[in-house]
């Protein structure tokens, strides 16, 4: 055990020194290894002992009642005349028989939540190939006392990449995000996971892992949802002044998002009416006029069907400039009295453009973006990125009024005011590109919203604002808009295609081999965005669905099939 320790340490100072620095500092010990077990204040921790609790533990996780199995895919057929692309390939090979067979020696996504000993641990590096595996462990004292038990050489060696290991402290969000997204695919079927103790942290992290599990195939998209944003696009395009460069005024902004405090924060902006440019975002323009505020800007970005639906009663009634993405349907922009443009952020053919940087992955960060654009001095107003549970998210008034709209559920980080609220991944992904524009552009912002905390924003309560002369400063705005005529812009997908289907010749003899052909093909996916951005964009939702029923349906039956018939189906997307 001495020379194991001593083997860790010498690993961890040449190549982890941060682990090294972490063991090393910890000074006072709370357990003691003796007789096979671990003590605390003379109690044993492990029932039996380590060695015999170790192996109950470690004995068959697929099938072992000490472990937590979430499926986050249920393969079926698809709506063909929705998804008339993606849906045609994965019903070419998609099967009702779901009988999933494991190999002895492979795991999939394995997830251990505290190490205690890690002697566990170590039996399953011996035994398994895992797909991947993250350790946290809360308590650096165990980490310490696992090295007299794992091997952490052999550990690293055999997973290379596919090992995450976090010690101490709170988990991050972000950190259990690039994780998953090292595997997006394969991490996407089956996770396990095995909680070793109970701790607070233990149970926030698991809940953190739960949130983004439960989100991460909703955010993939399509090729049909793209291209419907590009046929929207194309006859949106060069009808209406288009954002095309920035310029700075003299003036503050306050961007009005709809979260549940925009009823507390109607009052200052009447107030400050006169003194800052008020720009609107999504559904807050419903409350705002109710109460008799006119924006001075009013921006959509969702390429949804149903936004015509969602503002006939609204944006007629709006008298100031509307400013929507290029992908947002052409009805809205014809009900708009003053109608502006942009292209969003992610959008497929954003390359041929100038787009508003900062714009996704919601409208609030395109409110965001577009003040960023102007100023350096930024009020955020319902922002709340953030909810209490058994509460509504939305201010009333709006579009969600008739609408369950109330939060069951969510992630707890620091409020604004409050000393927590809970947020979702989406809201968590939207504060986190606003924090980054702050500090990249040393923006000056001020959050009277009663949700999320936003670094590097001050909570504010109230103020007034000096008048500005706003005819003035909204003409200077106007100019970053410029009338033009842009030439086509295309997508050739062939090329991908053609690469795809090689792929999808690879060898598969195992679910090792399975595991590995899925990763090559998701970074040839990934890598094809450093050669074309636009292909990479249009296609990579649909080629991760195809691919994650193709993984887990290859745990059911053979895969050479599914292959060949995925193959043939793919010159679907080059039509």
């Amino acid at each position: 055990m001495q020379k194991l320790f001593e083997k860790n340490l010498k690993f961890f100072y040449e190549n982890i020194p941060s682990y090294y620095k972490l063991i090393t500092s910890i000074k006072k010990r709370n357990f003691q290894i003796k007789n096979d077990n671990l003590y605390h204040n003379g109690n044993p921790v492990y029932p039996n002992s380590i060695t015999i609790d170790s192996k109950t533990i470690s004995t068959n996780p697929l099938k072992n009642p000490l472990w937590e199995k979430s499926f986050f895919i249920n393969p079926d057929f698809w709506d063909e005349k929705e998804f008339y692309a993606t849906g045609k390939v994965i019903n070419s090979f998609m099967s009702k028989e779901k009988n999933y067979a494991f190999e002895s020696d492979f795991l999939p996504t394995t997830i251990l939540f505290g190490l205690l000993s890690g002697k566990h641990l170590q039996n399953l590096v011996e035994k398994y190939y895992f797909q991947s595996l993250f350790i946290y462990e809360p308590n650096p004292e165990f980490f310490a006392i696992s090295l007299y038990f794992v091997d952490y050489e052999k550990l690293y060696t055999k997973l290379d990449k596919r090992l995450f290991l976090w010690i101490g402290g709170e988990i991050d969000y972000f950190a259990i995000e690039k994780f998953f997204y090292e595997r997006v695919v394969t991490s996407s079927f089956l996770n396990i996971y095995y909680k070793a103790y109970e701790h607070p942290l233990i149970n926030d992290a698991i809940a953190k892992f739960s949130n983004i599990q439960a989100s991460k195939l909703r955010g993939w998209g399509t090729y049909e949802d793209e291209m419907k944003g590009i046929k929207k696009h194309k006859k949106n395009i060069n009808k209406y002044p288009i954002l095309e460069e920035k310029r700075k005024i003299n003036a503050p902004i306050c961007v009005i998002a709809n979260g549940k405090s925009l009823e507390d924060s109607i009052e200052f902006i009447k107030k400050n009416r006169d003194s800052i440019i008020l720009v609107s975002v999504g559904t807050a323009i419903k409350p705002l006029l109710k109460h008799d505020i006119q924006p001075d800007f009013h921006i959509e970005q969702e390429r949804i069907d149903i936004l015509p639906d969602v503002l006939k009663d609204t944006l007629p009634f709006f008298n100031g400039y509307f400013l929507g993405a290029s992908v947002v349907d052409e009805k809205v922009f014809k009900m708009a009295k003053k109608p502006l443009m942009f292209i969003r952020e992610a959008f497929t053919l954003e390359d041929c453009y100038k787009p508003l940087i900062g714009s996704s992955p919601i409208v609030g960060n395109a409110g965001f973006a577009f003040a960023a654009n102007f100023t350096d001095e930024i009020y955020l107003c319902g922002m709340d990125l953030g909810f209490k549970i058994g509460q509504k998210k939305h201010a009333s008034g709006s579009f969600y009024d008739d609408r369950d709209d109330t939060a069951k559920s969510g992630i707890k980080i620091k409020g604004n005011f409050d000393e927590y609220v809970y947020t979702d991944s989406l809201f968590l992904s939207s504060k986190d590109k606003i924090e980054k524009m702050i500090e990249m552009f040393n923006l000056k912002v001020y959050n009277l919203s009663k949700g999320a905390y936003i670094k590097g924003a001050q909570p504010l309560k109230n103020k007034n604002l000096p008048k500005i002369d706003k005819e003035k400063v909204i003409s200077q705005m106007l100019k970053a808009f410029k009338t033009k005529k842009y030439p086509p812009c295309n997508v050739d997908t062939k090329p991908l295609i053609k690469a795809l289907k090689e792929a999808f010749k690879l060898k598969i003899s195992n679910q090792k081999e399975l595991t590995g052909a899925v990763d090559f093909i998701e970074d040839l996916v990934k890598e094809y965005a450093k050669i074309d951005k636009k292909t990479f964009t249009l296609l990579k939702g649909s080629i991760f669905h195809i691919l994650i029923n193709f993984y887990a349906l290859s745990f059911s039956k053979d895969p050479k099939e599914m292959q060949e018939t995925i193959s043939e189906n793919l010159d679907v997307f080059s039509k």
